[in-house]
């Protein structure tokens, strides 16, 4: 596994911490049962990997092989009360009662943990979240960030209660209907007539997470299009709904197959064409240069991620979906007011007048 998912999970702490989303007593207690989490997730791998030779000898599973279910509900249980903790972190300043915090973290927990397992103790996945959490990072630290009283700053436009209660309905949809897409994925062999083995059975449960992802992305695009424009929103996310569609048909026929191929690599292209569709009105510069640039972002993508990392996505649907239901359920902090010294940092188009 290497150090690259634990250090990945120190950073995704640290981050929390510093955005103040989770308090330090909580970053401190959490931190040490994730790193405990994944080092029983890599033993996991590495009892699957070593059962998987010696059953080709045909010799008996004993010792670290024939543990790996132990080993699997361990990661499972101590990953799920570590995450559980951070969302009822979380979830403290929100006003939602003790016992529906509870629930709430106690499901995240269950259904993130076995997600972030598999997603992180993979080496390209890990180095791109520690890539993405390094530029949150510095982001944070680059400059001082100074909060302007509400005479000072333009209203930010409100979202109208009819979309937000559509994006809170989406997202609870999403993320019911990815609970069921992880469970089916780790148990469907046990119990479903459709799934004659554990690898059919994860290949249609990353079905069923795939079509979980759509009502996802639909809530995403009422969000960001009241920022961005329904017209650069919609176009870029329906590639991607079709992306995900295709890569959900293609999971039909796993594990293997030239039809899972083909339908793989449409997903990729679908996907990459979305990027650069996304990235070509935001880049600066001419219009052949932002053209350029922005299909060779959307290549790179659909050739490096679009057929590898993506199917390990599919785990973080309810992750995703219960963080939008955390953040648009919290409260809004009020504004503070600007400490005397720090009023000549303001531009003087923000500055207020006294008097």
């Amino acid at each position: 596994m290497g150090v690259a998912p634990m250090l990945a999970a120190v950073a995704l702490v640290a981050v929390a911490q510093e955005r103040r989303w989770v308090t330090p007593p909580r970053a401190l207690l959490v931190l040490p049962i994730l790193l405990i989490a994944l080092l029983l997730a890599a033993l996991t791998q590495l009892s699957w990997a070593w059962g998987f030779r010696l059953a080709d000898a045909n010799q008996p599973l004993t010792g670290l092989a024939g543990a790996w279910g132990v080993l699997f509900g361990l990661a499972w249980l101590v990953g799920a009360v570590g995450i559980g903790l951070g969302v009822d972190g979380l979830l403290y300043r929100t006003r939602w009662p003790w016992f529906a915090r509870l629930l709430l973290a106690l499901f995240a927990g269950a259904v993130a943990a076995p997600a972030l397992g598999l997603s992180l103790i993979n080496p390209t996945v890990s180095t791109t979240t520690a890539a993405v959490v390094a530029v949150v990072a510095l982001r944070t630290i680059s400059g001082r960030r100074v909060r302007l009283s509400s005479a000072s700053v333009p209203a930010k436009r409100s979202r109208p209660s009819d979309v937000r209660g559509l994006v809170l309905w989406l997202t609870v949809v999403s993320a019911t209907f990815g609970a069921v897409g992880v469970a089916y994925a780790f148990t469907g062999a046990g119990w479903s007539s459709a799934a004659t083995d554990t690898t059919i059975a994860m290949g249609q449960g990353i079905t069923i997470l795939f079509a979980a992802a759509i009502p996802l992305l639909a809530a995403i695009a009422l969000v960001v299009s009241t920022r961005h424009g329904r017209a650069a929103v919609c176009g870029p996310l329906g590639l991607v709904v079709l992306g995900l569609t295709a890569i959900a048909i293609a999971y039909v026929y796993a594990p293997a197959g030239p039809e899972m191929t083909l339908w793989m690599g449409l997903s990729a292209a679908l996907s990459g064409t979305a990027v650069a569709w996304w990235s070509i009105p935001r880049l600066r510069g001419t219009l052949l240069l932002r053209v350029a640039v922005g299909a060779a972002l959307g290549v790179g993508y659909a050739a490096l991620f679009g057929m590898t990392v993506v199917p390990m996505l599919a785990f973080a649907v309810p992750i995703a979906a219960i963080v939008i239901v955390i953040v648009f359920t919290r409260p809004r902090p009020k504004d503070a007011p600007i400490p005397h010294g720090e009023q000549a940092a303001i531009p003087p188009a923000f500055r207020t007048t006294q008097g």
